[in-house]
């Protein structure tokens, strides 16, 4: 069973980009974490199969992010 925390990062890791403000700055007003607790939190929830029934879609497109090598153009940016 997840806890309330593991419901509140799905959540706003689905859905940030809707609020307005830098996502750091987010993930401490909205859930009162610093930003590398919850990036440590959210990798944890990967291999949760309960947030995976939860949320799979969003744990899906982390996954793919993580996976996805940075291309040398990205990083010339």
């Amino acid at each position: 069973m997840l806890s309330p925390e593991a419901r509140a990062i799905l959540d706003f890791e689905r859905g940030w980009w809707r609020l307005d403000g830098a996502k750091d700055r987010l993930i401490e007003s909205v859930l009162g974490l610093p930003a590398a607790d919850y990036y440590e939190r959210l990798l944890e929830l990967l291999d949760d199969p309960d947030a995976e029934a939860y949320d799979p879609l969003t744990l899906r497109r982390v996954r793919s992010m993580i996976e996805t090598p940075v291309t040398e153009e990205v990083m010339a940016l």
